[in-house]
């Protein structure tokens, strides 16, 4: 599997080069852009349909296990065609660059239109109930999502659900590739995705619509409140049965199909109860919505009636006026008169005295000699003082995701991985000392010159040797063997060593490479979600990764593997 980490640093290409090599669209302009490809905006000129284009990388074509699954997932994208599912129409390679045409979805996502906001239980049953049965379409014809959260559903021009992105989704029979297996967004992630990323079937999907189901009742992920979302917003308590059985550890707890959780939510909608109101717009807060105010009835009354009250108020107004410009200061209840002091008078403004003249000093005859003086301290001008050059400290962007949750899922996935390279390297050192001891043994009984101090010594530096984790140090400090061959044997054992320490090196480098093939991949996740403290911080793991080999041995739980070159 080839490393392409590169495309991480993707330039899309600008409009006007891509119209040579797609004679039949007209490619308007860029829309997005990240690591793994980007997305234009074009018009199919045969058909005059604006579709959406998204093309990928150079160094993702070259990879031939990438192109193989690349067309097997368009081809089985191809077959969907459900309202509530982005349509795929075309795909092949064009100058060395693989690409795809998909439906264009001119609105937002569920995330940039109600993140963090409660949205009324009767909207939520109908964003709900369009993706379980836009899923359900995409099930039967053996399609698994593996991703779905609130940014890979758009909301088109009448706030239909659409699922879009199916940069993970894959056929069923496929296997999974290198690094997939570490992507996911935390929290909506299916337990199994992690512990057993060769299993995952459909019903991933399904817990994690129960997730989105819980965060768009609460405005909150479960994870953050794990509470029913009825005692969160107050909503019919129904819910709390749907979230429950659809985010099961065990798939085998959650519905059958994502069609059956759908006919679970169309029953509350068809026999609401009195929790609070089904119906009410998208991403509008409860608070924000003001409660019906019981207004009195008024009889009309006859035109000469009108006429009588406008009179009457015009007199209250002349009478309240007279009182209120003759109103008398207050009387306090003792009887005592309040005086309020009249406004003190301004003062006076002084007039500026007139300017004194001073008579101009005649000048002299005759200049009086100009005489040279050394400067002193006090004459000496100041030098003006240059501000030292402020440093510009970056601005740490927070990131939205729980980056933190990612680095635990990944490593725990890559770890599993590296526990069978990490016992093998283990059972060889082990075996390699064992080795030793017994070729010493044999040596000195061989040559019986002074056995018993000969293997008093060996017993003491095997045992310690065993302490330290089977491993040999590179000298034989203390011990000068009397036995002819016993450097001749500690140096083989040594060398045999370091072929094992190496073995694990190169096991090691090939799950770093996953790794980090894995991270540049979650990278254009979080920028598609335009989460840049995220990637920022994924940068800087994918950077220690590369650079200290060391590192990465310790996420693994490698520990010594000899010197890091």
């Amino acid at each position: 599997m080839s490393d392409s980490s590169d495309a991480a640093g993707f330039i899309a290409p600008d409009a006007a080069d891509l119209a040579p090599l797609f004679p039949g669209y007209e490619v308007q302009g860029l829309i997005a852009t990240g690591g793994m490809g980007a997305v234009y905006c074009a018009v199919q000129k045969s058909l005059d349909r604006t579709v959406a284009l998204k093309i990928l990388p150079l160094e993702l074509s070259k990879d031939a296990a990438f192109c193989a699954g690349f067309e097997a997932e368009a081809k089985a994208m191809a077959r969907l065609n459900h309202p509530n599912l982005i349509g795929v129409y075309d795909f092949g390679e064009v100058n060395g660059m693989l690409f795809i045409i998909m439906e264009f979805v001119p609105g937002k996502s569920i995330y940039h239109s109600a993140d963090g906001i409660a949205i009324y239980p009767g909207e939520v049953i109908r964003l709900v109930t369009g993706i379980c049965n836009g899923l359900a379409h995409a099930h039967e014809n053996g399609i698994i999502h593996r991703d779905i959260k609130p940014s890979n559903i758009l909301l088109d021009l009448t706030a239909q659900p659409k699922i879009g992105d199916f940069g993970l989704a894959r056929p069923i029979e496929r296997k999974v590739q290198e690094g997939e297996e570490i992507f996911g967004t935390p929290h909506y992630t299916a337990p199994e995705v992690v512990d057993a990323p060769y299993s995952v079937d459909y019903r991933a999907d399904i817990f994690s619509v129960g997730v989105l189901l819980h965060e768009l009742l609460t405005g909150k992920l479960p994870a953050n409140d794990p509470r029913p979302a009825s005692l969160i917003s107050h909503c019919d308590i129904r819910f709390d049965a749907i979230i429950k059985r659809s985010t099961q550890p065990n798939p085998a707890g959650r519905y059958s199909s994502a069609a059956e959780m759908a006919k679970a939510l169309q029953a509350i909608a068809l026999a609401p109860n009195s929790n609070g109101p089904l119906t009410a717009g998208l991403g509008v807060p409860r608070a924000a919505v003001p409660r019906r105010k019981s207004v009195a009835k008024v009889k009309k009354s006859s035109s000469s009636g009108s006429s009588v009250v406008v009179w009457i108020l015009i007199i209250a107004a002349a009478v309240g006026a007279y009182h209120f410009l003759s109103k008398k200061p207050p009387v306090p209840a003792n009887g005592t008169v309040v005086i309020v002091p009249p406004p003190k008078p301004p003062a006076p403004v002084e007039e500026p005295a007139p300017p004194v003249e001073v008579p101009a000093e005649p000048l002299p005859v005759d200049p009086p000699p100009i005489v040279k003086e050394e400067p002193t301290p006090e004459m000496v001008p100041e030098q003006p003082i240059i501000p030292e050059e402020k440093v510009v400290t970056p601005e740490v962007v927070t990131p939205k995701a729980d980056v933190a949750a990612f680095y635990i899922r990944a490593r725990k996935i890559m770890q599993e991985r590296a526990t069978p390279l990490i016992k093998t390297h283990s059972d060889k050192l082990e075996s390699n000392v064992t080795s030793l001891r017994r070729d010493l043994e044999r040596a000195i009984r061989k040559y019986g010159y002074y056995r018993d101090t000969s293997e008093t010594y060996m017993e003491e530096f095997v045992n310690s040797w065993k302490k330290a984790g089977n491993r040999i140090p590179p000298t034989l400090k203390g011990w000068i063997p009397t036995v002819p061959d016993a450097t001749k044997i500690y140096t083989e054992h040594l060398e045999k060593q370091t072929e094992i320490d190496a073995a694990l090196k190169t096991g090691l480098a090939t799950l770093s490479e996953t790794y980090i093939l894995g991270l540049n991949k979650q990278i254009e996740r979080f920028k598609l979600d335009k989460d840049m403290g995220a990637v920022t911080l994924v940068e800087q793991e994918i950077t220690k990764t590369k650079n200290s080999p060391a590192y990465f041995a310790k996420l693994m739980g490698a520990g010594a593997t000899g010197k890091d070159e």
